[in-house]
C-alpha cells in the first residue's frame, strides 16, 4: 500500500510544487507597483515545502532524502516570517527591516544545519537496519524540539491569531480575501500540529504537503481571480486617525468615547485623557449645538476661539440594526475659507475696476433667444473694447455680434453656436485697420456656460517687430543687401514670374590680399561700398544678394542678352573705380559671370553655378592677356556659352 502511495504521491507533489512556483512567478511579475513581494515569497515557500516532500517521501537514497529535508526545513522556517510580513501589510504596515532580520536568524541557522547535516546529524540521522537505510524522525532531535518547532509554531500561531483578531478593523470589501488566506494557512498548519505534536497519523507521512496540494486550486483562485496580491489594506483605525478633520464619538451622556488624532490636537490631550470627559463642558454655544442634534444631522458654524472658525457636523451614530449608539461630531476648520470669502467680497470692486481699466478689450456675448436662428448680442464691454472697435462709450452693449465686422463674427458664431460644455477656446489674429495705420488684434473666445466672452489683445507692436525681424533675417547685416536666404527666396520668385532674363555672379579680385594688408575692418568697409555701388547700378525690380564673403549674385528679370551684357559691363567698370577707405585709396576690380534664361535653364542655383563657371573662365582669359584691356571682349568671355 505504501509503495503504491509513493508511486502516486511523489509525482503529484512534484507537479503541485511546479504549480505553486508558477503562481509565485505570476504574482511577482503580474503588477510590480503593488507590494506583492511577501505574497510571492509565501507561494514560493509553499512550493519549496511540497517539493521537499516529493524528494524525501519514500526516498532510500540519503542524498535525495537530504535534498527534500533541506527544502522542507528552509520552507517551514521562513513561512512564519513571510506570513508575519503579510499580516503586517494587511493591518498596521510593513515591519521594520531590523525586525525581519532578527526573525530570520533561526530559519537561516536551521537551513545551514540542514545543509551540513551529514557532518553532525543534528537535524536527522541515517540508521542502518535489516530492512535497509532508515532515517530518524525529526521530532527525535534536540534542534527541532527546542529551537525550530517553538519558533515556527509560536510565530505562525501568533500571526494567525493576530490576523483573525484584526478582521473587524479590515474593510468589509477585503475581509473575504483575508478569510480565504486564513483558511488556506490555518488548515495545513492544524494538520501539521496534529501530525507532529499530537502524533495523529504516521510521522513519516507528509500530511501537511498533501493538504497543500489539495488547497492548490484555492491558492490559484486567490491569485488569478481575487488577485489578493493587489490588496492594499487599510484598517478602519488607521483611516480614522488619518482624517484631517477632528472627529469625536460621544455616548448618550455626551461624554467622549473615541477621538482621532486631529481631535486630540484640537483639545490638547491624549485620547486616554479625553475619554469619559464631557465635550466642551465650559462652552455653552457648542453644548447647545450638541443638544439640538438629537435624531437629526446638523451643520453649524462656530468660533471655538478668537482665531479659528469651525463648521460642526453633528449626527446620530446608529448600529446596523438602527439602534442609537451615541453621537458623532466632525469639526471642520473653515477659517481659511471664511477669510477667502471675505477677501473675495472685498475685492469685487477691485476686480470690476481692473476689468474696466484693463488694456485688453473684454466683451461678453449672450444668445439672443428672441430672434430666429442663432444670434448673439453683446451684454458687456469694457472701455478698451470700445476703443479697439471704434465705438463711442456704451454703444457696444446691446449690439448684435454680426454687426461687429472687426471681430470676424462668422468664425465666432460658427464656433459657439452649438450648445455644450467644454467647447475649446477659439483664438485667432485679425487686422483691424483704421484711418491712421494698420493695427492687429488677437481675438480669444472662451465659453461661459451658454454664453461666451471675447478678449481683444493689441498685438500691433508685436506684428511690427515680427515683420522687422523677418526683414532683418533676410538681409546681410554688413552690406544691407539680401543675404543668401533672402536672395534665394526673392530670386526664385522673380525667376518664376518671367520667361527671360539673366543671372550675374560677381566677386572682388584679390580681396583676400586687401584684407590681409589693410585689415578686416577695411575689408568690411570695401564689401559695404561694393554692395552700395552694385545697388546704384540696378533697377528696382533687379534682385541683389550677398552669397558669402566677397561673392554677390544678381537676378535681372526680363532683360535681353545685350542688356545683360551692358549691365555687367557697367557693374565691372563701377567696381573698378578707386575706393577711399580709412583715408586710403584702394583699388579692387571685380569679376563677373553671366548666365541667361531660358538658355541655361530656369532654376536659380543652376544658373548661379553656370554664371560662376563663366566668371572663372573669364578670369583665366584675363590672366593670359586675352581681353584684359577690352571690356567688351571681357564681358563676351564672361557670358556662358
Amino acid at each position: 500500500m505504501m509503495e503504491t502511495l509513493e508511486l502516486v504521491l511523489r509525482p503529484t507533489f512534484a507537479i503541485a510544487a511546479l504549480g505553486f512556483l508558477g503562481l509565485a512567478v505570476y504574482v511577482a511579475r503580474a503588477s510590480p507597483q503593488h507590494g506583492n513581494g511577501a505574497v510571492a515569497f509565501v507561494l514560493f515557500l509553499v512550493g519549496a515545502l511540497v517539493a521537499g516532500s516529493a524528494f524525501s517521501f519514500g526516498a532510500e537514497d540519503p542524498n535525495i532524502y537530504g535534498i527534500g529535508r533541506v527544502l522542507a526545513f528552509f520552507a517551514s522556517g521562513f513561512l512564519p516570517v513571510a506570513f508575519y510580513i503579510v499580516y503586517r501589510e494587511y493591518t498596521i504596515g510593513t515591519p521594520h527591516a531590523l525586525l525581519i532580520a532578527l526573525l530570520s536568524v533561526i530559519p537561516i541557522a536551521t537551513t545551514l544545519l540542514a545543509l551540513t547535516n551529514s557532518m553532525h546529524n543534528i537535524i536527522w540521522a541515517t540508521v542502518e537496519t535489516e530492512a535497509g537505510l532508515q532515517f530518524t524522525n525529526i521530532t527525535d532531535h534536540y534542534w527541532f524540539n527546542r529551537v525550530h518547532a517553538p519558533f515556527m509554531y509560536g510565530l505562525m500561531g501568533f500571526t494567525l491569531l493576530a490576523l483573525a483578531g484584526r478582521l473587524p478593523t479590515i474593510a468589509s470589501a477585503h475581509r473575504k480575501t483575508v478569510i480565504l488566506l486564513l483558511g488556506c494557512t490555518l488548515l495545513p498548519f492544524g494538520v501539521h500540529i496534529a501530525n507532529r505534536l499530537l502524533g495523529i497519523g504516521p510521522a513519516e507521512f507528509p500530511f501537511t504537503s498533501l493538504t497543500l496540494v489539495l488547497l492548490l486550486p484555492l491558492y490559484a483562485y486567490a491569485s488569478l481571480s481575487l488577485r489578493f496580491y493587489e490588496f492594499s489594506p487599510l484598517a478602519y483605525q488607521t483611516l480614522f486617525d488619518h482624517v484631517r478633520d477632528p472627529i469625536f464619538v460621544l455616548d448618550h451622556d455626551e461624554c467622549i468615547v473615541c477621538a482621532n488624532k486631529s481631535a486630540q490636537e484640537l483639545l490638547g490631550g491624549s485620547e486616554k485623557e479625553l475619554i469619559g470627559q464631557r465635550l466642551w463642558e465650559d462652552f455653552p454655544a457648542a453644548r447647545a449645538i450638541l443638544k439640538q442634534a438629537g435624531e437629526l444631522d446638523l451643520t453649524q458654524t462656530l468660533r471655538l476661539d478668537e482665531d479659528q472658525i469651525y463648521e460642526l457636523s453633528v449626527g446620530p451614530l446608529t448600529s446596523a440594526k438602527g439602534r442609537s449608539l451615541g453621537i458623532v461630531v466632525v469639526c471642520r476648520n473653515v477659517t481659511e475659507r471664511r477669510l477667502a470669502q471675505t477677501r473675495l467680497a472685498e475685492s469685487e470692486h477691485m476686480v470690476r475696476t481692473l476689468i474696466e481699466t484693463s488694456s485688453n478689450g473684454i466683451l461678453r456675448f449672450s444668445r439672443d433667444r428672441g430672434q430666429e436662428g442663432i444670434r448673439f448680442r453683446c451684454i458687456f464691454a469694457n472701455r478698451a473694447a470700445e476703443t479697439y472697435l471704434g465705438c463711442g462709450t456704451g454703444t457696444l452693449v446691446g449690439m448684435p455680434l454680426d454687426k461687429l465686422s472687426q471681430l470676424e463674427p462668422g468664425r465666432l458664431i460658427e464656433h459657439f453656436s452649438h450648445n455644450g460644455v467644454g467647447r475649446p477656446t477659439l483664438s485667432f489674429e485679425t487686422a483691424a485697420g483704421n484711418d491712421d495705420a494698420d493695427s492687429w488684434l488677437r481675438i480669444v473666445g472662451e465659453s461661459v456656460g451658454d454664453d461666451f466672452s471675447v478678449t481683444l489683445i493689441d498685438i500691433t507692436q508685436r506684428k511690427r517687430n515680427e515683420d522687422k525681424m523677418l526683414a532683418d533675417a533676410l538681409r546681410d547685416p554688413l552690406t544691407s543687401v539680401l543675404n543668401r536666404r533672402g536672395f534665394e527666396k526673392e530670386g526664385i520668385a522673380s525667376i518664376g514670374n518671367c520667361s527671360s532674363g539673366a543671372v550675374l555672379y560677381l566677386d572682388l579680385n584679390h580681396f583676400k590680399s586687401i584684407n590681409d594688408r589693410f585689415g578686416h575692418q577695411a575689408g568690411d568697409a570695401l564689401l559695404k561700398a561694393f554692395g552700395h555701388r552694385l545697388e546704384f547700378c540696378l533697377r528696382p525690380e533687379d534682385i541683389l544678394g550677398r552669397l558669402g564673403g566677397d561673392e554677390f549674385a544678381i537676378v535681372l528679370p526680363g532683360v535681353s542678352i545685350e542688356d545683360a551684357k551692358h549691365i555687367a559691363e557697367r557693374l565691372v567698370e563701377t567696381a573698378s573705380e578707386a575706393y577711399i577707405i580709412q583715408g586710403q585709396e584702394i583699388k579692387c576690380a571685380a569679376s563677373v559671370g553671366i548666365a541667361l534664361m531660358p538658355k541655361h535653364g530656369q532654376e536659380l542655383w543652376h544658373l548661379i553655378s553656370v554664371a560662376d563657371e563663366a566668371m572663372y573662365n573669364a578670369k583665366s582669359l584675363s590672366k593670359n592677356g586675352e581681353a584684359a584691356n577690352d571690356p567688351a571682349a571681357y564681358i563676351e568671355a564672361a557670358t556662358a556659352l
